[in-house]
């Protein structure tokens, strides 16, 4: 069993934890600045000791750090900084836009390295941690370390996907837009429907929004509908004058996601003509 340290008792590194522990993993410690978190994780894993990121790291063979990006540089410099980092011990972080170039205070203190990113959503730590098997994860590593941190990945019944160090920001650019991106349409959605009486919207947006989003990651523009797609010009203008007059604070979104779509839509092979009739609705 590896002796494992969590850094950032979160919902991310919760969840992770609970599915280490499940792998066989021995979680010994956990270390974070909420003291609420770090409640909920020994709750949950009562054999990990809650202690500081640098004790935490000192004696652990594994150490999972889920902190927040803006935090995760100044983490790593102040353990490696203490002189906690143990020799041959693991370190990975699960931060979706950045590569292993973040860990190498640790790497030059004798650690080995990787960045292990879960394309998945975590609204809170069951939740995802029992959506952890079958999701794909984004590895980052040199060659030496590549093989270990796929491992780690299976070991949580996941899919590891090796993506260049180059391309994680423009990697976690695109899982941004797919996830938060469609979160937020999908309540401004809801609000409408609200808007005009639907007293459940999930009624309509649950089979919708899902098969919409499955066909567009499958076929990308080609999966498109509706009016923008048929070059319906004046059901466009329609819904942004009702829009003017019952959610004014809806229209610069409707407008930037039609011009989006219509981008798509052209794509996808609708004529000029059309197209433009929709773009000039757009443009007024």
């Amino acid at each position: 069993m590896k002796r494992t340290a969590v850094i950032g008792p979160g919902r991310v590194g919760t969840a992770l934890g609970m599915g280490l522990d499940r792998a066989g993993y021995q979680i010994v410690a956990v270390a974070g600045r909420s003291q609420g978190r770090i409640d909920e994780f020994v709750r949950r894993l009562p054999g990990a000791r809650p202690t500081t990121a640098a004790e935490a790291a000192r004696h652990a063979e594994l150490v999972v750090v889920c902190v927040g990006d803006d935090t995760l540089v100044d983490l790593v410099r102040h353990v490696a900084a203490a002189d906690a980092v143990a020799e041959g011990s693991r370190w990975l972080h699960t931060s979706g836009g950045y590569g292993v170039d973040v860990l190498e205070p640790v790497r030059l203190a004798g650690a080995a390295v990787a960045a292990c990113h879960p394309a998945q959503t975590f609204p809170d730590p069951d939740t995802g941690f029992a959506a952890l098997p079958g999701t794909s994860w984004a590895v980052t590593a040199d060659e030496a370390n590549l093989g270990w941190a796929r491992v780690l990945v299976t070991d949580l019944r996941g899919s590891p996907v090796t993506v260049p160090a180059g391309s994680r920001t423009l990697y976690h650019a695109g899982l941004t837009v797919g996830s938060n991106a469609t979160a937020t349409v999908v309540t401004l959605a809801r609000d409408l429907l609200l808007g005009a009486g639907v007293t459940d919207p999930a009624q309509f947006l649950g089979p919708l929004v899902t098969t919409s989003a499955s066909n567009a990651a499958r076929s990308g523009a080609a999966a498109l509908t509706g009016p923008v797609r048929r070059g319906d010009a004046g059901t466009v203008a329609r819904q942004l004058d009702e829009l003017r007059t019952v959610m004014p604070e809806a229209v610069d979104a409707y407008l930037a996601l039609s011009r989006l779509a219509l981008r798509h839509a052209r794509r996808a092979g609708l004529d000029d003509a059309a197209a433009g009739a929709v773009a000039a609705v757009l443009d007024e």
